[in-house]
């Protein structure tokens, strides 16, 4: 038993020795694995062991071979899991490798699940680089790491891993986990392709029929751009989800929706959103339920199919909105059809679209290397364009195509010139290496702009150069022609170009241009010459050029040009040499000479850059008529401006000029200053402006001199912040001014907005307002002292305002209509908007006006209110014109609309009323060179009144044969339309009427306002008193539609009536001469207020200009006339006799001048004579 028990022991220890060579030892190493490369049947080769089973272990190559796969690992470390291997699987604590290349050729149906010995795990494996080449196709792996990876004996399969897939198109980031068993893999996949997020999920069934069993995968936002440049912007997100179906190997659903959709030429995609259900073998893929939708507008929906190496779609357009495809198209609502079909030999495609007034429709097939359009239409309000092409796609891609337009109007399909053109267009040529194109041109009876249309040419283009030209255009009355070639040595294309009328193609300028030239040389270096002349020039009705000339020759190397302006004022002509290259132009202004009004010569040339980066100008002189301007430095670029210099005796006319000023500001003022400026981009420098000598004349209106004597500005910037000092001294006033301007802290360029703080602290003072208002007020006279302290704060946009306004001396005289006022005086407190009035008083005659209230600065946007009082306040103080009143009352401002209300009561007065206190020209003048001025309609006043006048007991009136006092009250409204309205009673009293050389006593005389201002209710009775028969005229009914009758105490016949009214006694013992007196008053009652005499309304009944009887007192000597004016110099007339001794007469007036004319008469008597007029005032 000794000796058994001796031997198991010795056996245990020759065992743990064994195991202990295996694991410990490089032996052990290389001795388990040529173990491993005898169980593989030579699959597998290992080399370079190092290391040992139960430490780190290093292989310096590793290949396996199994069919048509292929792994070869190098420089690799790992360490096992030796306790892994006691429960029957294989076990990696951690390993590395430094590459890993796979071979994948093999192919065909898939085999059944390989059975496993054992199971496997992976703890943590990083891999630098995998090159896997799997049939045609070849990937870059790098970076991989796996993480608690495990394959069961099973088949159960666990891990994840994250790898980059290298590629110079589509680089792949993945996050990969991976679950289920090796029949039913469960993979997701998490990551960027191309930058683009992507998320998967899959189920797959490597060694089933059908491999994959489900997926539902999404990417997005996809920008083709970011792929492709010359690709369009867009902002896809894509949906995929399917699975197998009974019939197809993959089903599902396919979505896409596009966030930033546009029209091609804007480069984006009109895709907004699409959506389809797919099914797939992988040999064959069928779309159906296909929906597409577009922007702004439009649906395609169909389906479509790939199946045997021929794809066929079917789509049924619905809406479809032409601004889609391009942004100048007009809006539209298409719907139709499109089809097509491709195929390794054939490709076709046809569609017709239409709706309401248009269609279109197209044909094209590709037959082996042949391309032809069999037709092309496009139809719009009986206008169409018709064509056909076709196109060998071999060598020399030679091509024929045509295009006739009938009644085309390019105005209907878009944002195009409206027009209705008639032509043909024929081209062909080789599109290949061998690049010709020849094309032909006819265009006539047809219109462009509303104008008359035509165009005839010829033309052979081919890369970089163009020759045979010969092509002329008249649109209008402007024609372009040319002739000629372009493009190599020896070409030569001569234009000639002429526009009468230049407002006709540019809506901002009028005028007239003519222009020729010659261009030559090649596309890299054309050479030429330009010649053009603008006459009657006006750019946006604001800049007028008499003339404006260029004339331009050289090459882009090399050129001159010479301009010449012609204006009010400016004659400039200017000369510059320079070159173009890289997108940049660099020269000198060699001359720059003004000879007009405000002269001006350039010392010496200038040099000058320009580019689209930027402007650069070096040291320029010039003299300034008598001054003179020197740019030391300007730099300019939209990051950064760097400039300085100084000028002396500059004509202020200059900054009027650039102001857009000259017809509201005359100028003869110089100025001195000088200015050094630096911006990146926030100012950073100074600039002085001081008064040499001259003047300014604000020429609106009257003109009105300033008067100058001193004004000056010096501003300081630092980093965007501007400190001012100004100073102003004139005629009339004096203003002191010190500011700071702060930027906006995050605003671009120099910072100066809107938001930007302001600060400033101004004195201004109003010496002498007689000379502010002089030459501002014909018949008024302001005269007084005004002065204002304030400070303003807040931003430059909404600035607010404080401080004080004071007045003293104030006087106001309208000598015209007896306005007298004096002693004024004026306290006001400025508040933000507001102008707070404390007091206000004036003295007229030896009363007073006050008043106080606030003021909005802004009209249009606040409200005001100031109340008044007068007392015996003396308003007109003229001899015949004397009114002293008293009352108080309010105006406001309110909703932009001004409110009077009040009282007022006469004191005294005395008003003399004449017919016409002024001259002025009648209705029927017209003054040339003036429109005449419309009809005036209902009388509107611009304010809202309500007012109560009370007459007084004081108050005299003289004009119009009227004399006496008026008393009463009325009540003066306006309504919402602004019409006045008035209510009440005035009434004359102890008032007399001078008429017929006899003076009438008013009584009653009333007149009634319940209504129109103009259109009282009238009572009034004119009385001849102190006679047997009191007679006397009474008028009645209203101002507009007045009725005139005669009364009598006693009552008589009215013939007797005016009679006595007229003569004073009774009508038999009339006289020829009383007579004559009572037809004229009689004449004049007769027209019972119209304003048109009786006689004068007979004749117009009967179509005269006249109806007369004349002749003296007696009946004998008496004739009837009538007469018409057939012309303005042509008059007619008849007179008959209608006494005893009956005569009648034919007369005929023609006028030779204003003062010569010449009548002739015929019947009881004839004659002819010449008649000359004098006229006195």
């Amino acid at each position: 038993m000794k000796r058994l028990a001796g031997a198991l022991a010795l056996l245990v220890v020759a065992a743990l020795l064994s195991l202990a060579w295996v694991l410990e030892t490089e032996q052990g190493l290389h001795w388990a694995a040529a173990r491993v490369q005898e169980a593989a049947g030579g699959k597998l080769r290992l080399e370079g062991l190092h290391g040992a089973l139960a430490r780190e272990i290093r292989v310096e190559h590793l290949a396996y071979s199994d069919g048509g796969t292929a792994l070869e690992a190098r420089s690799g470390v790992l360490r096992l899991e030796l306790l892994a291997f006691l429960g029957g699987r294989a076990g990696i604590r951690w390993l590395r490798l430094e590459s890993l290349a796979v071979s994948m050729t093999g192919g065909g149906a898939p085999g059944p699940r390989p059975a496993l010995a054992f199971g496997f795990r992976i703890d943590s494996a990083e891999i630098a680089r995998i090159d896997v080449q799997a049939r045609e196709r070849r990937f870059l792996i790098e970076e991989l790491r796996l993480h608690d990876a495990a394959l069961r004996q099973d088949g159960a399969i666990a891990g994840s891993a994250s790898f980059r897939l290298r590629d110079e198109r589509y680089p792949i980031t993945a996050d990969i986990r991976a679950g289920g068993t090796l029949e039913r893999l469960e993979i997701s996949f998490h990551g960027t392709v191309a930058a683009i997020p992507a998320t998967a999920s899959a189920v797959l069934a490597p060694f089933a029929e059908r491999r994959l069993e489900a997926i539902d995968a999404q990417a997005g936002p996809i920008d083709l751009k970011a792929l492709n440049p010359e690709w369009p912007t867009t902002a896809l997100d894509v949906k995929l989800a399917g699975k197998p179906t009974s019939s197809s190997a993959l089903a599902g659903t396919l979505a896409l929706r596009n966030a930033q959709p546009g029209p091609l030429d804007k480069q984006r995609v009109p895709v907004a959103a699409a959506q389809a259900r797919f099914a797939t073998d992988f040999a064959a893929l069928s779309l159906h339920e296909m929906t597409i939708r577009l922007a702004p507008a439009g649906t395609l929906s169909g389906q479509a199919e790939l199946r045997g190496g021929r794809a066929t779609f079917d789509l049924r357009v619905a809406a479809l909105d032409l601004r889609s495809l391009r942004s100048r198209l007009r809006r539209s609502a298409l719907e139709g059809r499109v089809q097509g079909m491709a195929s390794e030999r054939m490709q076709s495609a046809r569609g017709e679209l239409a709706q309401a007034g248009m269609r279109l429709s197209a044909d094209a097939v590709r037959t082996g290397d042949v391309v032809e359009i069999r037709s092309l239409r496009a139809s719009a309000e009986g206008g169409e364009a018709t064509g056909s092409a076709r196109l060998r796609l071999s060598e020399p891609m030679r091509f024929e195509a045509s295009l006739k337009l009938a009644r085309f109007d390019p105005a209907r399909f878009g944002d195009y010139p409206a027009g209705s053109i008639n032509g043909h267009l024929e081209a062909s040529g080789a599109l290949g290496t061998e690049y010709r194109v020849d094309a032909r041109w006819i265009v006539r009876d047809s219109t462009l702009l509303d104008a008359a249309f035509a165009s005839r040419g010829a033309a052979r283009i081919m890369p970089r150069r163009v020759t045979q030209v010969d092509a002329g255009l008249q649109l209008g009355g402007a024609t372009l022609n040319a002739r000629g070639g372009f493009g190599a040595r020896g070409d030569e294309l001569a234009w000639e170009l002429e526009a009468p009328q230049i407002a006709q193609f540019l809506d901002d300028a009028a005028g007239r241009l003519r222009a020729s030239g010659r261009l030559r040389g090649t596309w890299d270096n054309p050479q030429g010459d330009v010649d053009a002349r603008a006459l009657g020039l006006r750019l946006r009705d604001r800049i007028q050029l008499k003339a404006v000339a260029v004339k331009a020759s050289g090459s882009l190397a090399q050129h001159d040009a010479q301009i010449a302006l012609q204006a009010e004022g400016l004659d400039l002509d200017a000369r510059l040499r320079g070159r173009w290259n890289a997108g940049r132009w660099a020269g000198e202004i060699r001359a720059l000479r003004n000879s007009g009004a405000y002269p001006m010569q350039l010392s010496a040339p200038a040099p000058l850059e320009a580019s689209r980066g930027g402007v650069s100008l070096g040291r320029l002189e010039a003299a300034l008529g008598e001054g003179r301007l020197l740019v030391k430095q300007l730099a300019w670029s939209p990051e950064r401006l760097d400039t300085s210099g100084e000028f002396s005796a500059l004509p202020a006319q200059w900054l009027v000029l650039a102001a857009g000023l000259a017809g509201r500001v005359r100028s003869t003022m110089l100025v001195d200053g000088e200015w050094s400026l630096r911006a990146a981009p926030r100012l950073t420098g100074t600039l002085s402006l001081r008064h040499a000598a001259g003047d300014l004349t604000i020429t609106e209106g009257a003109p009105m001199a300033l008067g100058l004597e001193k004004a000056l500005l010096d501003a300081r910037f630092e980093n965007g912040r501007v400190k001012a000092k100004g100073a102003f001294s004139a005629r009339f006033a004096d203003v002191a001014l010190e500011g700071e301007l702060i930027p906006e802290p995050d605003a671009p360029g120099f910072g100066i907005t809107g938001q930007s703080a302001l600060a400033f602290d101004a004195h201004v003072a109003f010496a002498d307002l007689r000379a502010l208002t002089r030459s501002m007020v014909d018949e008024a006279r302001l005269n007084g002292r005004v002065s204002a302290e304030l400070h303003g704060s807040g931003t430059l946009a909404s600035p607010a305002l404080s401080g004080t306004v004071r007045g003293d001396a104030i006087a106001l005289d309208v000598p015209p209509y007896g306005v007298y006022l004096k002693n004024g005086e004026l306290r006001a407190e400025l508040q933000g908007d507001r102008l707070n009035v404390t007091s206000f008083s004036i003295q007229g005659s030896e009363g007073r006006l006050t008043a106080s209230g606030a003021l909005p600065l802004r009209f249009s946007e606040g409200t005001a209110r100031l109340a008044w009082r007068a007392e015996r306040f003396g308003l007109l103080e003229r001899p015949d014109l004397r009114l002293v009143v008293s009352g108080a009352g309010e105006a406001r401002l309110q909703d932009g609309k001004v409110l009077l209300a009040g009282a007022l009561r006469a004191d005294r007065g005395y008003l003399e009323l004449e017919q016409e206190r002024l001259p002025k020209l009648g209705d029927d003048v017209v003054i040339v060179g003036q429109q005449r001025p419309p009809p005036k309609g209902r009388a509107r006043v611009p304010v809202a009144l309500d007012v109560q006048l009370d007459l007084g007991d004081a108050l005299q009136v003289r004009g119009y044969g009227l004399e006496g006092r008026l008393t009463g009250r009325l009540q003066v409204e306006t309504t919402k339309d602004g019409e006045l309205r008035a209510y009440g009673r005035v009434e004359a009293v102890n008032a007399t009427f001078l008429a017929y050389g006899e003076r009438l006593q008013v009584d009653p005389g009333v007149a009634i306002f319940d209504g129109p201002l103009d259109n009282p209710s009238l009572q009034m009775t004119a009385w001849r008193r102190n006679q047997q028969v009191e007679a006397g005229v009474q008028l009645t009914g209203t101002a507009r539609a007045p009725r005139v009758q005669l009364v009598s105490n006693p009552p008589v016949p009215e013939g007797e009536q005016l009679s006595w009214l007229v003569l004073g006694r009774a009508p038999g013992n009339a006289t020829k001469a009383d007579l004559g007196m009572l037809q004229a008053a009689a004449g004049a009652l007769l027209a019972r207020g119209d304003q048109m005499p009786l006689d004068r309304r007979i004749a117009r009944a009967f179509g005269l200009d006249e109806i007369s009887l004349r002749g003296s007192g007696e009946v004998a000597d008496r004739v009837v006339a009538v007469g018409k004016r057939l012309s303005d110099r042509l008059y007619i007339s008849y007179e008959r006799g209608i006494g005893a001794a009956a005569s009648a007469l034919v007369k005929l007036d023609f006028s030779l001048t204003q003062r010569l004319s010449v009548r002739a008469e015929t019947g009881t008597s004839s004659g002819l004579g010449l008649f000359y007029r004098f006229s006195w005032d």
